[in-house]
């Protein structure tokens, strides 16, 4: 099987991934309009944010970079998140996944940026900067 080739952006910020009670109410700063992540099951509430934006005194994961894949992607599609998550896994890469209605995020720690990329590109894929 061919794997797709994406075009991808490395996004600047660092991320937290944090895990807050399952019936808190959603952060006040995490509606001041920054790129967020709200996750909610019947078992837990994941938020991911900026760094600066995480919540205090709750269990979390600092320090993770974001790749997201570079324009939309119709419902349709299939293969597009292990198109990126096969090179990570053979790179031995930890990730955290969260998609959007347009299109897909993938997270990882920070001292694996370098790897990251590497795997990417040599499965294909290309990065590209947006202002």
């Amino acid at each position: 099987m061919t794997m797709k080739k994406l075009k991808l952006q490395l996004l600047e910020d660092k991320f937290t991934i944090s895990k807050l009670p399952v019936f808190d109410d959603l952060p006040h700063i995490i509606a001041q309009g920054e790129m967020c992540f709200t996750m909610r099951t019947d078992e837990e509430f994941t938020v991911i944010t900026p760094e600066f934006m995480a919540p205090n005194n709750v269990q979390q994961e600092i320090g993770w970079r974001a790749i997201r894949v570079d324009g939309g992607i119709p419902f349709q599609a299939s293969g597009v998140l292990e198109s990126m998550l096969r090179p990570l896994a053979d790179a031995d890469i930890p990730i955290f996944a969260a998609s959007t209605f347009n299109t897909d995020y993938v997270f990882f720690p920070e001292d694996q940026m370098v790897n990251a990329v590497k795997a990417l590109q040599q499965a294909g894929h290309q990065f590209v900067h947006k202002e």
